[in-house]
């Protein structure tokens, strides 16, 4: 028995390229109205719902970190343009028109 490993031991890195977010999730509908700091997003994700989705990380004014998942095309735009300018953590405000979604 005292030559099993752990695996920290064994020092293995992270799989970067299938990266995943380790925190609760939220609805954007939980979200409406309020400011928060979108960290990072995984774009391309399949779900039930269909493909293409989003999955955005945040961390709220409380320090939690949450994530929700989008098929928004205006916030996954605006993700789009944000991490062109390299411009990840930044915050934003989630609003709504009906079932449109859209950051500001």
């Amino acid at each position: 028995m005292d030559n099993i490993k752990s695996l920290k031991s064994l020092c293995i890195e992270p799989d970067n390229e299938n990266k995943h977010f380790h925190c609760r999730e939220t609805t954007q509908q939980k979200l409406i109205n309020t400011s928060f700091v979108v960290l990072d997003y995984i774009d391309g994700v399949k779900t039930k719902f269909g493909g293409s989705r989003y999955i955005v990380k945040i961390r709220l004014d409380d320090g939690t970190e949450q994530k929700f998942f989008t098929n928004s095309q205006e916030i996954k735009y605006v993700l789009g343009k944000v991490k062109e300018k390299n411009a990840f953590p930044v915050r934003v405000t989630m609003l709504a028109e009906g079932s449109r979604y859209f950051l500001e």
